[in-house]
């Protein structure tokens, strides 16, 4: 298996991925509503790859893709026990059905840990699935009570 950091030429791979991970979340689309979520996703993968802002990675075995995990990298304010301010947000971590237990989330993982810390990231957050979980738990990622979102409509 090799770890790859993404680039434009796996952008169609990287939607489709995404979209397998929405739909297994519990996203529900039409078939237009999804061919135009691809067209987004992709579109959105070319113009954020290399942007310094999102760094994505693929795993390839037997040939394919079958797996990714990306950090977004954010900057805020310093504050205690990070004073450079450097966070980075764990996302989009998906490895198809038929390459499960075999260590693709966690070699990406590895991977994406070790390019935050090379940058200088203090902390990573991530909102978990049920069966990402164990893996989060097992390399001390905790859980908080800090993060709230809000939908925001017509935005």
């Amino acid at each position: 298996m090799l770890i790859l950091p993404a680039t434009e030429a796996h952008a169609v791979a990287l939607a489709d991925l995404r979209l397998a991970l929405l739909e297994e979340t519990g996203a529900a689309m039409s078939l237009l509503q999804r061919s135009d979520m691809h067209k987004l996703n992709e579109a959105f993968f070319r113009a954020h790859l290399g942007s310094g802002l999102w760094q994505d990675w693929v795993a390839v075995q037997q040939g394919q893709v079958c797996g990714t995990g990306a950090l977004a990298f954010l900057e805020r304010p310093p504050y205690p026990g990070n004073p450079q301010g450097k966070d980075a947000y764990l996302l989009n971590m998906y490895t198809q059905p038929a390459f499960r237990g075999q260590g693709v989330a966690r070699a990406i993982l590895d991977v994406a840990l070790q390019d935050a810390r090379s940058r200088g990231v203090k902390k990573v957050i991530l909102h978990a699935t049920a069966a990402g979980r164990r893996l989060y738990d097992k390399l001390g990622f905790m859980p908080s009570d800090a993060y709230m979102e809000l939908a925001l409509e017509g935005a």
